[in-house]
């Protein structure tokens, strides 16, 4: 039996044609934001937006910093990946200090990760909100 090699053109062209970045999931505990290399927030999913009592839109072009000001003076990324001490932070259970746009704070584990390809790159964070606030916040000591 003769087996052919079948390529799909969708391997050929970028990762948000083929697939979306935006990340819509049922998780109602989750700010999962894409974030441009230059800390702009790009999409939002509806539960996270939800979470932060606004429309997801209302994120969109927004600094990252706007809800984490911690990171304002901070580098998001070092040549094609995530910030090293970012991703120590994440990695050990760092909570940051997560500001809605309405002024209320909360502790959060945050998470980075870079997806997309072919000179599309974007961070994907993921946000995920303490029910305990027992625990030192980033920038408290």
């Amino acid at each position: 039996m003769n087996a052919r090699l079948v390529t799909s053109i969708d391997q050929y062209r970028p990762l948000a044609a083929v697939k979306q970045l935006s990340y819509q999931d049922a998780d109602e505990d989750r700010l999962i934001l894409t974030v441009n290399y230059n800390g702009i927030i790009a999409e939002c999913n509806r539960a996270g937006g939800k979470m932060l009592g606004c429309l997801p839109t209302e994120l969109i072009w927004q600094p990252l910093s706007k809800l984490l000001p911690k990171l304002q003076n901070i580098a998001l990324v070092q040549g094609q990946n995530v910030n090293p001490y970012l991703n120590f932070l994440s990695r050990a259970g760092y909570l940051f200090d997560l500001q809605t746009l309405q002024g209320v704070h909360m502790a959060c584990r945050v998470f980075f990760c870079v997806v997309g390809s072919m000179g599309q790159h974007f961070l994907r964070v993921i946000i995920c909100p303490q029910a305990s606030q027992n625990t030192a916040v980033a920038g408290e000591h």
